[in-house]
């Protein structure tokens, strides 16, 4: 293996997991920029290219096909992040995923704040009959007893609906209908609100190698052993993903840096986000027909049959020219024996009469 390919890869790999666990800017430590808001519910078919100004491909490029977008590794110590480039500040968040199937591979939904709030669906690739689910609160990782394990069939082999429901007062995971865990705000679990996930949170698919040499060594049994590289390329598919604000707003602000839900400022007004969904589309040729009314569409019928009609009979008369012309250069070349001065003489007058009659206008007298 070339070394240095080994290096770069490494890195990346690093600097990707840097940025999964820090944010451009937290405001747990200092003022930052508005959260654009989704502001509204919308349902995305990732079968055809996601619009670019409510989503970002951080990393890794998908593959759109008609079953919806494929999230895959292709390379050693290569992964896939894809990001919404709008925060809800409570809501729901439903994807229908295929897991990617492969010890030391996790596949990822969740949803992530600036502050590091986060709510997990996280797929460990050795196990192709189950999900987790699990929940962060400002980044606190210093004990593991948040997550929940949840059978699901077939899971890298047919798609499932993961839904999160999520508001101040609690948290639910749901299967395919089936709801399968509740986390309240104020238990236990939550250190009673304090590791809450409860600031507004974006949209985070990805598909990324913890199986490396490089990680902890309870890294490395949570995801099932290290990565086996021959077996790529590894795929997670989604096929949908559906996500509901409950704000309708413009955008989220903190006031102060406590990182608690009243902190948080709704401001009102149509977010960027709701303005480019509800644009309306460019039309096809199909819809300004049919934008036509009837009067126009009978024109445009009898306009084609006419320039047909025309068309067929320029090209009837051309060919009786064409035969007739060969006709009589058949006869001279070959001194057709057959052919009786006579009949010669008028083919030469037709001949040229056709020619000159479309040329010639004679002089008036």
């Amino acid at each position: 293996m070339n070394p240095l390919r080994f290096l770069w890869g490494f890195l990346l790999l690093a600097l990707i997991a840097f940025a999964d666990e820090q944010t451009d800017c937290n405001p747990l430590n200092k003022t930052c920029p508005a959260d654009p808001a989704l502001g509204t519910e919308h349902t995305w078919w990732l079968n055809s290219t996601l619009d670019d100004s409510l989503w970002d491909m951080a990393t890794g490029t998908p593959e759109y096909t008609s079953d919806g977008a494929e999230f895959s590794i292709k390379t050693e110590n290569g992964s896939t992040l894809l990001e919404s480039n709008f925060y809800i500040f409570f809501g729901v968040m439903e994807a229908h995923v295929k897991m990617a199937k492969g010890a030391g591979i996790i596949s990822s939904v969740i949803l992530q704040s600036d502050d590091l709030d986060e709510i997990d669906w996280e797929w460990v690739g050795y196990n192709t009959s189950g999900v987790q689910s699990d929940f962060f609160g400002k980044g606190n990782t210093t004990t593991s007893d948040r997550g929940g394990n949840h059978a699901v069939s077939n899971a890298d082999t047919e798609f499932h609906n993961y839904t999160t429901y999520w508001d101040q007062d609690r948290l639910e995971w749901w299967i395919d209908g089936d709801l399968v865990r509740t986390v309240n705000y104020s238990e236990p679990l939550t250190v009673y609100g304090k590791n809450y996930p409860q600031t507004p949170c974006r949209v985070k698919v990805s598909c990324w190698p913890v199986g490396l040499a490089s990680q902890s060594i309870g890294n490395i049994e949570w995801g099932g052993g290290l990565v086996n590289w021959t077996n790529l390329p590894f795929t997670m598919e989604v096929q949908k993903i559906r996500v509901k604000d409950f704000h309708t707003a413009k955008e989220y602000t903190y006031s102060g840096h406590t990182g608690s839900y009243d902190s948080i400022n709704v401001i009102s007004g149509n977010s960027t986000a709701k303005t480019e969904i509800e644009k309306t589309p460019a039309k096809s040729l199909s819809d300004k027909w049919d934008d036509l009314g009837t009067g126009a569409h009978i024109g445009v019928y009898v306009g084609a049959a006419v320039a047909g009609a025309l068309a067929i009979a320029g090209l009837v008369w051309y060919c009786i020219r064409q035969r007739r012309k060969g006709r009589l250069e058949r006869a001279l070349a070959e001194g057709d024996e057959n052919s009786s001065a006579t009949e010669l003489d008028a083919l030469k007058k037709q001949w040229r009469q056709s020619d000159w009659n479309a040329s010639y206008t004679p002089l008036k007298q």
